[in-house]
């Protein structure tokens, strides 16, 4: 990335806050791509980041190199392009805020975040980047779920698994909705062309989960321990550790339990609640219906008990975990921006 050498930085470096994009093109059924072009009208190349094509890594090497320049960084793309580049993101020396633009189709980040629930490649970039330099940091813990499965025989039934998880981590029902949603891009990339065909697949996906409730049983197949403590679930399908207001496309489970109980989202505390059907979520998202609330921990355990498996998701990562245990524990705070709800200035330069 010697490109990116070529930055000049102005004298009047106080007034100098540049912007570095970083866009993932395949996101948003072709928004991607257009507003990765918009960019690029606007920025130096250096600032404009193809994930597809460019190494993040190397291109936020300009960032630590120099510690005098006040940078933001802005992610364009879905779940699992903001949960991979914040990962990035975090193993530089300092803390660099960070905006997200929503191009998937649940962005319960960028709804609490207030960058909107979608966007499309037509956005005002110029606009854009003024919110941007007007936004207020906030910090947003960030978990570390690492999956172990368990020996038979002296043979693991499959290999360990760490990952980042910065929205929420679930097992059982909607897990096996993302799954299903994650295999049929995987087989069909043209069936994820559009985000119309994105919520049709959802909702079939939900759908015929309520009449094979292949989660059933999940209470009496795993053991959940929150801090320490054994808990005895309900009966449900599906189990969900919350670390931001937002899941499944704009719920807010917390909210009828936040008076006793409140939420926040750099307290080093996840919120634990569970669902009992692919229909009782269904009621969630239309207002009928509230989350079962288990509870609030600084780290949690689930331990799959014989030889059962069950769909598992994070930010939109989906897998199928054998028997075996997972441990869900705290590890950064990272820097987010929030949108401001003030008129934009136009202050700032950012290129």
């Amino acid at each position: 990335m010697a490109v990116i050498d070529k930055i000049e930085i102005p004298t009047d470096i106080e007034k100098w806050r540049p912007i570095m994009v970083i866009v993932n093109p395949k996101s948003g059924s072709g928004a991607g791509k257009q507003l990765l072009r918009n960019f690029r009208a606007h920025l130096h190349p250096a600032q404009v980041v193809d994930v597809l094509k460019s190494n993040i890594s190397a291109s936020l090497r300009w960032i630590d190199e120099h510690p005098e320049v006040d940078v933001r960084i802005l992610i364009a793309g879905g779940d699992g392009t903001i949960c991979s580049a914040l990962d990035q993101i975090d193993t530089l020396s300092r803390r660099i805020p960070v905006a997200v633009l929503p191009l998937g189709t649940g962005n319960d980040l960028s709804r609490w975040l207030k960058w909107g629930k979608k966007c499309g490649g037509d956005i005002d970039v110029i606009k854009l980047m003024e919110d941007i330099q007007e936004a207020e940091v906030t910090l947003v813990d960030r978990w570390t779920i690492d999956a172990e499965s368990q020996k038979k025989l002296g043979v693991r039934l499959q290999s360990n698994k760490t990952l980042s998880m910065t929205n929420y981590v679930s097992v059982g029902v909607d897990a096996c909705v993302t799954l299903g949603m994650q295999n049929t891009r995987e087989s069909i990339p043209r069936a994820m062309s559009s985000r119309l065909l994105n919520k049709f697949l959802f909702f079939t996906f939900g759908t015929k989960d309520v009449f094979e409730r292949v989660c059933k049983g999940l209470n009496e197949r795993i053991d959940l321990y929150l801090d320490d403590v054994h808990i005895n679930l309900p009966d449900i399908e599906g189990l969900i550790f919350l670390n931001i207001p937002y899941w499944g496309a704009g719920v807010k489970p917390w909210a009828t339990y936040n008076a006793s109980h409140r939420q926040e989202c750099d307290d080093e505390t996840i919120e634990v609640f569970a669902v009992t059907s692919s229909f009782h979520i269904a009621q969630m998202q239309i207002g009928l219906a509230s989350p079962l609330c288990i509870g609030q921990a600084k780290h949690a355990k689930l331990v799959f008990k014989g030889n059962h498996s069950f769909p598992m998701q994070s930010d939109g990562e989906a897998w199928v975990n054998s028997a075996g245990t997972v441990l869900i524990s705290h590890k950064c705070k990272t820097a987010m921006l929030r949108k401001a709800e003030k008129q934009s200035t136009g202050c700032g330069m950012f290129f």
